[in-house]
């Protein structure tokens, strides 16, 4: 369980914070970051509180280091001057808090934050296609000014936006040079002049790169999964399938979960990280939590989804992050989990969608909604006009705002069994989404 309240209003001096769980923004043990009841972020570290501060720049910076926490979207940003450093810490794309520090503390804050979960990145980009996007801005009667400074490649990007009253007005620049360094060197003298200008930090985002940029050295874990070889039957394809989500649910844990393999109780930690700590998701998935922690023995008649649900029951992929992969909530609704893959043989009532179509569609009444996502139409349904002789159905795409079928069932010869529909959807989104979840794995650190 994260701070209470109170507890957070006595690290706050005991004035009032944020109301409710929007007060929080990272919560462990030695570190605190919350907002105050004005929404301005403070920072607890280490016994000492850091409060909503702007600290202007005494130069131009001569090194940055720049830190991020991908999976709640956090940064740490320092950049050292002759005599001392800044610290600007903040989530990405939301509210900063400034502070100075001496030299001497810079390593051991980087340290602290790998610590922390917190990946070293480049001073000017987090990974060699993505970017950090700096954003100054000031704020005055009737006018606000932002200005965004950015590298790529070899190239300086600067947008300046002012909104006067109604009116807003943009100019974006790029300006090439000869090398990467010269680039960086700009771009530290460009902030430094905004400052003079009265323009404070705002934010820090990390947008995709367009030039080829240098990588960071990798802190993930190293973690070796199992090849993904196609199994011989259809009810080896569900075993292998469960097998891989198993593996990735426990190899690589931040990030994700498989709501079938989670103990609500034991795992309340993995949960609260990933935003599902409360009760109504708890009681919504009650019934599938642990499931596949003790399958069942079952006897090999009928299908291999007959089988699947049999022994497993359902498979609820729960992710933070899908890296471009479509997701849907579980359910159709709010707080029960974004989904890649939500397999349950009671998902959809069907007969009655098609009972009040405007124009029929064949087969739809006899069909069975197998996967989750009907609302955005990234479900699926069982044809079962036809079927092979170990009562397997052809598998369509299905969405209840515009279901559609073929007008003659699949083949028997040519339907896909269950198993093997499920093995191969789980290796392609297995292989869409490991590089994303190594990357929000705690870093490697010394």
């Amino acid at each position: 369980m994260g701070r209470s309240y109170a507890a957070l209003r006595e690290l706050n001096r005991n004035r009032p914070v944020a109301p409710g769980d929007r007060a929080r923004v990272l919560d462990v043990p030695e570190e605190c970051w919350f907002f105050d009841s004005e929404y301005r972020l403070q920072i607890w570290s280490r016994e000492t509180l850091f409060e909503f501060n702007v600290v202007p720049a005494p130069s131009v910076a001569r090194q940055r280091h720049f830190l991020v926490q991908r999976l709640d979207g956090l940064f740490v940003d320092l950049a050292v001057y002759d005599d001392s450093a800044i610290c600007t810490r903040g989530t990405l794309g939301g509210r900063v808090a400034q502070a100075r520090v001496r030299l001497s503390d810079i390593d051991g804050l980087v340290s602290h934050y790998g610590r922390l979960g917190f990946h070293a990145g480049l001073g000017w980009n987090v990974s060699s296609d993505r970017l950090v996007r700096r954003e100054l801005r000031s704020t005055q009667p009737g006018l606000i000014r932002s200005e965004t400074v950015s590298v790529d490649g070899a190239e300086l990007h600067a947008v300046s936006v002012r909104v006067a009253g109604l009116e807003k007005t943009s100019h974006e620049e790029r300006t090439p040079f000869p090398t990467r360094d010269e680039a960086l060197v700009a771009a530290e003298q460009r902030l430094f002049a905004l400052e003079q200008e009265e323009l404070t930090a705002f934010t820090c985002s990390t947008p995709q790169a367009k030039h080829v940029n240098p990588a960071p050295p990798s802190q993930s874990p190293k973690v070796e999964l199992s090849s993904a070889a196609r199994p011989d039957t259809a009810r080896e394809a569900v075993d292998a399938a469960v097998a891989l989500l198993t593996e990735l649910h426990h190899k690589l844990p931040e990030g994700h979960f498989v709501i079938e393999l989670i103990d609500p109780e034991q795992d309340r930690a993995r949960l609260e990280r990933m935003g599902h700590g409360g009760t109504f998701f708890r009681s919504m998935h009650e019934k599938r939590f642990g499931r596949w922690t003790r399958p069942e023995a079952v006897d090999a008649t009928g299908s291999s989804f007959d089988y699947f649900t049999r022994r497993y029951g359902t498979a609820t992929w729960v992710v933070a992050h899908a890296n471009g992969e479509t997701t849907h909530l579980s359910g159709n609704v709010s707080g029960g989990g974004q989904c890649v893959l939500e397999i349950n043989a009671d998902e959809y009532n069907v007969e009655e969608l098609a009972e009040n179509l405007d124009e029929p569609v064949p087969g739809l009444s006899l069909a069975l909604v197998f996967h989750g996502g009907w609302h955005d139409g990234a479900s699926f349904l069982f044809d079962r006009r036809s079927q092979t002789p170990e009562g397997e159905y052809g598998i369509h795409s299905f969405g209840e705002l515009e279901p559609e079928l073929p007008d003659e069932p699949t083949a028997p010869e040519h339907i896909q069994p269950f198993g093997f529909w499920l093995f191969e959807r789980v290796v392609a989104l297995r292989e869409k989404l490991v590089p994303a979840l190594r990357e929000l794995q705690p870093p490697v650190v010394p």
